[in-house]
């Protein structure tokens, strides 16, 4: 029987947190459990206690100061895991907003089996079946990426949305966790980018792992309805696109010229109402 250690962060959803690990868990597994709470005030940890009991799984859970965001919170809990000396088979990453496939989880690992040493990403959903996460390829010497469809011959990626991410454990122990610069968003690409430059390929599933709702451009920096002053606030929020947040990883990832025009090319778009 594999063991899959299942690792996210959540932050005042009970009611999605709870579908999500109930979907998830497989009786054909062990599967423990690593949690961020991030100041969670909705009695999140109380229902994931009682659901680890139930299903008699092991959990543990890092209390985070509700400012830890996405990839701080996972950043957290990559940390304080790698500090662990038990190991498992396999990490799952996963956002507490998908609602798995029955036996998703088993399915991911037999993707793996057909290339051992891989990262497989699981592809996502809406209710209506249209793809919302999965992977993505660079076009070349472009920082624009073409999104990767589950029926598409070749399903390779450079980088993943990491919503379900497998991943070996020992994988996972040689890179690392998320580089630090990254408060929300970005960190999942650079860490693809970091497992690609390991020589790490990542494999996205021909199917549907789960549901999950796409992100919605409505009240974001990208929303032409706002005004442009607000566009330009939301932008440079933790869950926006923050200029040094974002300069640092077009640098890191596609080199200094790349990072002076992409910086700029945001404003742009909000200037010109696009």
């Amino acid at each position: 029987m594999s063991s899959v250690t299942v690792l996210f962060t959540s932050h005042n959803r009970i009611e999605k947190t709870r579908e999500c690990v109930y979907s998830l868990d497989d009786t054909g597994l062990d599967m423990r459990y690593f949690v961020v709470d991030d100041g969670c005030t909705d009695g999140t940890a109380e229902m994931l206690q009682r659901f680890a009991a139930e299903k008699q799984r092991k959990i543990e859970i890092i209390e985070g100061n509700g400012n830890l965001y996405w990839a701080g919170g996972m950043r957290a809990g990559m940390e304080a895991l790698l500090a662990k000396e038990d190991r498992t088979d396999y990490l799952l990453m996963v956002n507490d907003d998908v609602v798995f496939e029955d036996r998703a989880v088993l399915r991911m690992i037999e993707t793996e089996r057909s290339d051992p040493g891989s990262c497989i990403c699981g592809a996502t959903c809406d209710q209506e079946g249209r793809r919302t996460h999965g992977g993505s390829v660079y076009e070349m010497g472009k920082v624009s990426r073409r999104r990767l469809y589950i029926d598409d011959p070749d399903l390779w990626c450079e980088v993943a949305d990491m919503n379900a991410f497998l991943m070996p454990f020992e994988v996972f122990r040689k890179t690392g966790g998320f580089d630090p610069h990254y408060s929300h968003s970005m960190a999942d690409y650079d860490y693809c980018f970091m497992l690609k430059g390991r020589g790490v390929s990542i494999l996205m599933t021909p199917y549907y792992v789960g549901r999950c709702e796409g992100n919605d451009i409505d009240g974001t920096w990208r929303d032409v309805s706002l005004p442009r002053m607000e566009r330009v606030r939301i932008k440079e929020s933790s869950k926006g696109l923050p200029a040094r947040e974002w300069f640092y990883f077009l640098k890191k990832n596609f080199g200094l010229k790349k990072a002076i025009w992409h910086s700029i090319t945001p404003y742009l778009r909000i200037l010109a109402r696009l």
